[in-house]
């Protein structure tokens, strides 16, 4: 017995080994039959030792048979193993692998295959039957299915790690092959050797390397680095050579000190440059391995290096997006980033341009993908989206927006435990696959890009935030200043138009008191939406301030932007009303440089529009063109509209006696009473023409009173009087930016204060209530009473005064109630009797 027959024991015994620790791993389904084919090729290894053994001739033939007993178990066993880690389903060839074992047996222990056998010199002589090689022939063909198998997985397998482990199993297995075909090698030098054994036992370690590790290791990178080794060494023995050989033929006199000098010089200088050496190797071999990919692949590697400075989430997806798709060799890479309100991903930045696709690839913040990308850390291959039970709840819709996509990979980009991107692949061009070198530079991309992006994101969320108005979401007022300078710059270079749209909700002050600024906030809120939903993706909305707006239109004509503003008034006024009363807007228009150049000149100008547009009654759209050419004109527009406001003050003050028809003309009537009592006290001129107008705009304020309890034909509950009692101060609210009706407002505001102090607003008694108010009082609830009422009878004169005289010095000051007795009378005053509109006798 030779060293050489202790290397099948020793394959055994490390057999044995590998077979108890894939028993301990965790159990799979697989490791069942990897097992079974581990004891039959120790029993194989085991069978080879003890034929090896020097035993008596007459166990070598028994042995013999033994050996290729296991040896056919063995390949069988392996077919085993990978028609399970191929999922095969059909069994039939298995079938017939079983039944041509037990033939095998059968064969063998009959001495039906080898007749003889011998050892000699460690060489196994035997004699065959024909039957050996029909035998031989079929274990030939389970060594081909095997292969067969293996490369047609590796061939269909889109998984990187998949496909390196099952290229470590075709190694695996061609080293097998390879090294048992030596047995029938003729060399002498190799005859005899148990290389199939050392080769087997190579395929063993792979296999369970290949199956226990998660990760492996990628081949091309272990050829790129032997290579590179292999490559240095041989460099640097070959310049060691030479500059030996070349100082040995410069100083060929020196002594052998002289010598070793020189040489141990020449292996310092080496040392020193082995390094710089090995990188230019490095670098050589990888532009080799990766070719036009290369360059993008190093500016990949230094990604944080360059990019650490950047806070732009745009200049960012700009220097990576193209890197990544030309070293990845895909035809679309992208940047995918959550909605800070919603939680939404969408589609932010693709490479090339898609814009169709950057609209509609959204994925919620309740997407599987989603859930499954933040907790499994890991690419997500779209194309598997079936197979993973995670994802079994996509909607059908969503399965269609991701394979519409034509997104190959997602992979998430995570920053302190949070998923704050994902990075979106392509497929790879000329129907390729991703390579676990792919996985490895997407990897390092993501990890170098989390923390850069977070940055990024939270400076954006900061720029954000300064320019944009927390109440409505839109930019605000600084932001509008910055981006129509920006405008008319980018104007100005280029020859572009823009046009400005200034808006102004109509009545809003009255909505604000009627219902309160909390509405009046959500109505704002609710402006935004409108505003946002009405116009394009480049247009810009801003909250000018309060309740004016100012929508910025780039490349827009005059005339588009006039369609624009019209279709953002009726939806201002078909969508923002949820109460009774209605909403509608004013706006104004402009256009750069049509209207003037400089900012001030466009701003102006739509202004004015828009004050056009409430001097002409409001809820409509104005141009330029409708303003009066003069300048000062136009600048001065809103104070030559005070005067002129007086009639629309009166127009709505009959709006809001047209708002019921129980109290049609009721305003004016007031008014006439009213003066007629100034008028027999004698009171100045001025004051009598203020309590005129007090008269007739006492109730503009309840222009802000839902029509439901105006028109209410029974008596109001005590909710219902809340908003009724509130009309004397928002009628002052209306009014008192009107010059001219300054001296009004106190008659107005305190027209329903009672004599005795229970009246509202202030609850004001006796003197302390102005004289204008106290005779409004009288002349309004005089008309009140004597005016018809779905939910009282009508009073008669007599009745009414009756009535007022009860209710003086409660209600009324009892002084103006007597002369106001006087006045009414009939006999007093016959005019004022025979009205007809006093709905009396």
């Amino acid at each position: 017995m030779t060293i050489w027959a202790l290397v099948p024991l020793v394959t055994s015994i490390a057999y044995i080994v590998l077979l108890a620790v894939v028993l301990l791993s965790k159990r799979q389904p697989i490791t069942g039959v990897f097992s079974v084919f581990l004891a039959a090729a120790a029993f194989w290894s085991f069978t080879s030792f003890m034929l090896h053994l020097d035993a008596p001739p007459e166990q070598t033939l028994f042995w013999h048979n033994l050996l290729n007993i296991a040896l056919f178990t063995a390949i069988l066993m392996y077919y085993q193993f990978i028609h399970v880690y191929t999922n095969r389903k059909n069994n039939l060839f298995l079938i017939i692998g079983y039944i041509t074992l037990a033939l095998d047996i059968f064969f063998n222990l009959n001495g039906q295959l080898v007749t003889s056998a011998y050892i000699e010199d460690n060489i196994v002589y035997h004699t065959t039957t024909p039957l050996f090689y029909y035998i031989f022939t079929f274990a030939l063909l389970f060594i081909g299915v095997i292969i067969y198998h293996l490369v047609h997985k590796y061939r269909q397998s889109t998984d990187p790690a998949e496909r390196n482990r099952t290229l470590y199993l075709v190694l695996g297995w061609v080293i097998v092959v390879l090294s048992s075909y030596t047995n029938l090698s003729d060399n002498p030098r190799i005859y005899g050797l148990p290389l199939d054994h050392v080769g087997n036992f190579i395929n063993a370690g792979i296999i369970v390397y290949a199956i226990t590790q998660y990760r492996l290791i990628d081949i091309k990178l272990i050829a790129r680095k032997t290579l590179t080794y292999v490559l240095l060494f041989f460099s640097m023995i070959t310049i060691y050579a030479g500059a030996l050989f070349v100082a040995t033929r410069i100083f060929p006199a020196e002594e052998m000190s002289t010598i070793i000098l020189m040489a141990t010089l020449i292996v310092l200088i080496l040392a020193m440059t082995a390094r710089p050496l090995r990188t230019l190797i490095e670098k050589r071999i990888d532009r080799l391995f990766y070719q036009e990919t290369y360059e993008s692949r190093l500016a990949l590697m230094g990604f944080s290096r360059k990019m650490g400075n950047i806070l732009n989430l745009e200049e960012l997806a700009k220097s990576l997006l193209p890197d990544l798709a030309k070293s990845l060799n895909v035809n679309k890479t992208a940047l995918l980033f959550p909605d800070a309100a919603s939680g939404e991903f969408s589609l932010q930045y693709v490479y090339p341009g898609d814009d169709q696709l950057k609209t509609h690839f959204k994925l919620a913040s309740d997407n599987p993908v989603i859930a499954w990308l933040d907790k499994n850390n890991a690419q997500l291959y779209l194309n598997k989206l079936d197979t993973l039970p995670e994802l079994k709840g996509l909607w059908q819709i969503e399965k269609e927006q991701l394979q519409k996509s034509e997104m190959g990979l997602l992979y998430p980009i995570k920053s302190r435990d949070k998923l704050i991107g994902i990075i979106g692949l392509g497929n790879k061009k000329r129907g390729g696959i991703y390579s676990t070198g792919d996985l490895d530079l997407l990897i390092s991309v993501a990890n170098q890009a989390g923390i850069i992006i977070e940055n990024a994101q939270l400076y954006t969320q900061a720029t954000i935030r300064a320019n944009t108005d927390e109440l409505t979401r839109l930019y605000n007022h600084r932001h509008f200043h910055e981006r129509i300078e920006q405008e008319i710059a980018r104007g100005s270079r280029f020859g572009n138009t823009f046009s400005l749209i200034l808006l102004d909700l109509d009545l809003f002050k009255v909505y604000n008191d009627v219902y309160g600024h909390l509405a009046g906030d959500q109505l704002l809120r609710r402006l935004g939406k409108i505003l946002e939903n009405s116009i394009r993706s480049i247009d810009m909305a801003f909250r000018y301030g309060g309740e004016e707006f100012a929508i910025m239109l780039p490349g827009t004509k005059i005339e588009d932007a006039y369609h624009v503003a019209e279709r953002i008034r009726k939806n201002v006024e078909t969508k923002s009303s949820f109460r009774d009363m209605p909403i509608t807007a004013s706006l104004g228009l402009a256009n750069w440089p049509n209207d003037g150049i400089m900012k001030e000149e466009i701003i102006a100008k739509a202004d004015a529009a828009l004050y056009h547009s409430k001097e002409t009654g409001r809820n409509r759209t104005s141009l330029p063109a409708e303003l009066n050419s003069n300048p000062t004109q136009v600048i001065n527009s809103e104070l030559e509209a005070r005067p002129k406001a007086m009639s629309i003050i009166y127009a709505l003050a009959a709006t809001v006696d047209a708002k019921d028809h129980y109290t049609y003309g009721h305003s004016r009537k007031v008014s006439e009473y009213a003066v007629a009592l100034a008028e027999i006290l004698k009171l100045p001129e001025e004051k009598v023409e203020n309590i005129r107008a007090a008269g007739l705009l006492h109730d503009i304020g309840k222009i802000g009173v839902p029509d439901h309890i105006l028109t209410k034909p029974s008596a109001l509950d005590d909710e219902e009087w809340e908003p009724i009692k509130t009309h004397p101060e928002l009628g002052v609210e209306i009014l008192k930016r009107i010059i001219d009706l300054v001296n009004c407002l106190p008659a107005i505001l305190h027209h329903h204060e009672h004599f005795d102090g229970s009246g509202y607003p202030f609850g004001l008694k006796g003197e302390n209530i102005p004289l204008e108010a106290r005779i409004l009082s009288i002349a309004d609830a005089y008309d009140a009473v004597t005016s018809p009422r779905p939910y009282r009878t009508q009073l008669h004169t007599e009745q009414a005064i009756a009535e007022l005289k009860r209710c003086a010095g409660s209600q009324f000051d009892p002084a103006l109630v007597d002369i106001f007795c006087r006045v009414i009378k009939p006999e007093d005053n016959p005019q004022l009797e025979a009205s007809p509109e006093t709905g009396t006798d």
